[in-house]
């Protein structure tokens, strides 16, 4: 695997609940499967190993109808503090990129730091920005909604 550092994009978003609860959203398959992607995208999660060292799968429905299969493995799990994990469009001859989050306690929720490495260009990067903002949108919606999970799905 090969991962390249530059151009970085890092994205900081404030959420209405604690760094675990936010956490967990991303380790049940499920509820990753209702939020991840941008809006008006709908993505199956075949596979997802919450481990270090676990693999995933995301297959994304665009709203043209195309459907790009995402895959990587977990590298860092340290809940609820940092996750990161290989970001690889398998379609693509790009090299793998690697997503590194951060979750940060502050008054009245969490502010998450989301870093994505190894972009190939500015345009890239752009394009990639784009996406994970619209995807931190639903992830918002969805941990506020009323049937979001209150148990935690990673020990």
């Amino acid at each position: 695997m090969t991962i390249i550092t530059e151009p970085v994009l890092q994205i900081r978003r404030r959420f209405d609940v604690s760094p675990e609860r936010l956490f967990d959203a991303w380790f049940d398959r499920q509820e990753w499967q209702s939020w991840i992607g941008p809006e008006g995208c709908d993505c199956e999660v075949p596979l997802l190993e919450p481990r270090v060292g676990g693999r995933y799968q995301l297959r994304m429905r665009l709203t043209d109808g195309r459907v790009i299969p995402v895959e990587g493995v977990f590298t860092a799990i340290d809940r609820p503090h940092t996750l990161a994990f290989s970001w690889v469009w398998a379609l693509s001859a790009n090299p793998d990129t690697l997503v590194r989050l951060s979750f940060r306690a502050v008054e009245g929720g969490t502010e998450l730091t989301l870093t994505h490495e190894g972009l190939s260009t500015p345009e890239n990067r752009e394009g990639h920005g784009k996406g994970w903002n619209s995807t931190l949108n639903k992830l918002a919606r969805h941990v506020k909604a009323p049937h979001a999970k209150e148990q935690p799905a990673c020990p």
